[in-house]
């Protein structure tokens, strides 16, 4: 039951305080009113069959087990006619700006074969290009990661040759939160000048295992201690969890039973992070106890710790904002 999944920024907020359920409907409204298109949502049958990198979603991280370093990709997907002519300058200049250094200085783009990225010349580039895709990239454990630039360009050159085309993009690395992370702009554009198609697949898991790949070669597999110290933080977490998805798998009509647990999760210890994670998700109302028998999980139970995860960050933009 202990299989790998990534998911989540490592936060750790308190849990909220009052009516549980009411906080959780305020949330997703909050939630609801964040703009630009995300691209990490599940693909439609439609969605899947169309853009690069379909074969390598389907390849990626195969030879994969639960020690894999864990690495978080969210992506956008920014409309540039829709957005406007400073869409792009506007964005880079926020993800340079001040307090996201090592040190608290400025960001400093750069690019694939250079450490300082001029901003304008690529904001230029963009002028006429349909559409961009932002990244944020945050590998679990980029704190032992010594060079973020270089890990940085080994994973968008395995993009590269996932997608087979040369990519045009910037970043800048953050390391204003407890695990630093990064920013990666990249063109809608190929090498040939025609639009840049990415498969909704490849965005929503393939380049996520990519990086897991990269991390994993890096540092090393994870051991056991780290994987369960890992589980252990997400009993509380208010978001979407790996804990979450293994209970979605195990329930059959949404119900979660003591028996499912006995007969389908073999690690004792394993087994109690589920259920502190089940009565946790009581708390906000997410699921109610089955006298005698387990939990039945409401239908909206991802949505809304999705939605809780995403509010987060808002919540925390929004803060640091405040502060300049």
């Amino acid at each position: 039951m202990s299989r790998r999944d990534e998911d989540g920024f490592e936060i750790r907020p308190a849990a909220p305080q009052g009516r549980h359920q009411r906080f959780v409907s305020q949330v997703m409204r909050e939630a609801s009113k964040a703009s630009g298109r995300s691209l990490n949502r599940p693909a439609s049958r439609a969605g899947a069959s169309l853009g690069r990198g379909q074969v390598a979603a389907r390849v990626a991280g195969k030879a994969f087990d639960r020690k894999a370093r864990r690495v978080v990709i969210k992506a956008r997907l920014v409309n540039l006619r829709k957005a406007g002519s400073r869409s792009t300058i506007t964005h880079l200049r926020y993800i340079e700006r001040e307090g996201v250094g090592p040190d608290g200085e400025p960001g400093k783009a750069y690019g694939p074969t250079t450490d300082d990225a001029d901003m304008g010349a690529f904001d230029e580039r963009v002028r006429d290009d349909r559409h961009q895709f932002r990244f944020i990239v945050s590998t679990q454990d980029a704190v032992q990661i010594e060079d973020l630039k270089h890990f940085t360009r080994d994973l968008m050159t395995r993009v590269e040759a996932d997608l087979g085309t040369q990519l045009d993009w910037v970043a800048v690395d953050h390391w204003d939160t407890d695990n630093p992370h990064t920013h990666i702009v990249l063109r809608g554009r190929q090498a040939d000048g025609h639009d840049l198609v990415i498969a909704r697949e490849y965005i929503g898991t393939g380049m996520r295992q990519r990086a897991s790949e990269l991390a994993t070669e890096w540092l090393g597999p994870r051991t056991e201690l780290e994987i369960l110290q890992s589980q252990q933080r997400e009993v509380q977490r208010p978001g979407w969890t790996a804990l979450d998805r293994s209970l979605q798998r195990l329930a059959k009509d949404g119900q979660v039973t003591l028996r499912q647990l006995h007969e389908q999760c073999r690690d004792p210890r394993y087994r109690n992070l589920l259920v502190g994670r089940l009565q946790y998700l009581e708390g906000m109302g997410l699921t109610t106890t089955v006298v005698g028998r387990g939990w039945q999980m409401q239908p909206s139970l991802e949505k809304a710790l999705k939605s809780v995860g995403m509010a987060k960050d808002i919540v925390r933009t929004k803060s640091r904002e405040l502060e300049v």
